[in-house]
């Protein structure tokens, strides 16, 4: 056969190229990584050699097709040989090839890779326990539940349009950097609605047509939900409202003054209740966890501070004040947004207003 040397060659480059495949696949899956080097190219290079194996046996293949079919017309049973020197491929390599798949999948999907992290004595350090049971494969968890929606939005609400949040051109990002600060201190003077919409959209604002965000997430899951605690912003109703990512809205949820609410959910800091809008961010965390497990809070609580920057930058460069909050009561800011604090949860909070 004048094809056979070229055809073994095409079959052992597949085989390193799949192994290739299945091991960086195993090696992304244990560490949560979202991409591995060459991992996707590997995969098209195997298809296209099994393509061109293809195509090289085509007459074999041919030749099993039409003696299988004719024996079906005729009623015969089927006794497929294989044409003198080809190699059998029998039951036993088909029975090991599969249980050599599903043991793959078990050891990359299944199997812990090390021992749960030991529940420290009260009044150990929790930080350090975090620390290491978020490490991948530390706190032996085999079932991290499946992917929920990616967007959320409450039907009922009403909806508020705002404005294109693209029609501002500030200083340079050199300068907006040097600028930024943490202020507490602003004027009574209201927001306008075209500030507000472009703090929203610096934040969370989608930004490419693949459905990217402004701000950075792990696998692109973007478990950060927007609300925002409108105290002053001009022809708005004062109230609690929703980020709608999709369609650039804001939802309404409650309106009334909840400057007094936010100023006690946050220890008492008055500048909360006086700045014009204050910005509350929660994380749906099941949108980062059943794919990157132990690893979902370190990746979100990034998040969120990758957020919180864009907002500080955006306030910075249209002459804003803005400052970041850590410091708050959580389930009163949960309650206030009705949030149940365990399935979504608030995380941060930042104040922006006139100064």
């Amino acid at each position: 056969m004048r094809h056979r040397g070229l055809d073994y060659l095409v079959i052992a480059a597949m085989f390193v190229t799949g192994l290739y495949v299945m091991f960086s696949g195993l090696v992304m899956d244990v560490f949560g990584l979202h991409q591995f080097a060459l991992h996707a190219t590997a995969g098209y290079v195997c298809a296209g050699l099994g393509a061109l194996h293809l195509a090289l046996n085509w007459g074999r293949v041919r030749a099993y097709l039409r003696g299988r079919l004719g024996q079906r017309e005729r009623g015969e049973r089927p006794k497929v040989l294989p044409p003198e020197g080809a190699p059998l491929v029998g039951r036993r390599a088909l029975l090991v090839s599969g249980l050599a798949a599903a043991g793959g999948f078990v050891l990359g999907r299944v199997a812990p890779r090390r021992g749960p992290v030991e529940i420290p004595d009260e009044g150990a350090d929790l930080g350090a326990l975090y620390h290491q049971w978020s490490k991948p494969g530390g706190s032996g968890v085999l079932d991290w539940g499946g992917r929920p929606a990616q967007y959320k939005t409450y039907p009922d609400a009403e909806r508020i349009a705002l404005p294109d949040p693209h029609s501002y051109q500030g200083p340079s990002l050199e300068e907006t950097i040097e600028a930024r600060r943490s202020v507490r201190n602003y004027a009574a003077e209201p927001l306008s609605p075209e500030e507000l919409s472009r703090l929203l959209h610096a934040a969370q604002g989608i930004t490419d047509r693949r459905g990217f965000r402004a701000a950075p997430s792990a696998g692109a899951l973007y478990p950060i939900e927007l609300y925002a605690v409108v105290n002053a912003v001009a022809g708005m109703e004062a109230g609690v409202y929703h980020y709608a990512v999709r369609e650039h809205d804001l939802e309404l949820l409650q309106a009334g003054d909840f400057g007094a609410t936010v100023t006690r959910a946050g220890l008492g800091q008055t500048f909360l209740g006086q700045a014009g809008v204050c910005l509350v961010l929660s994380a749906i965390f099941q949108r980062t966890r059943w794919r990157y497990r132990e690893r979902t809070y370190r990746y979100v609580m990034l998040e969120a501070g990758h957020v919180a920057q864009n907002v500080y930058l955006a306030a910075a460069s249209m002459g804003l004040g803005a400052c970041a909050v850590g410091a708050f009561f959580d389930d009163e800011f949960d309650d206030l947004l009705g949030l149940d604090g365990v399935e979504e949860a608030v995380l941060y909070t930042l104040s922006v207003g006139k100064v």
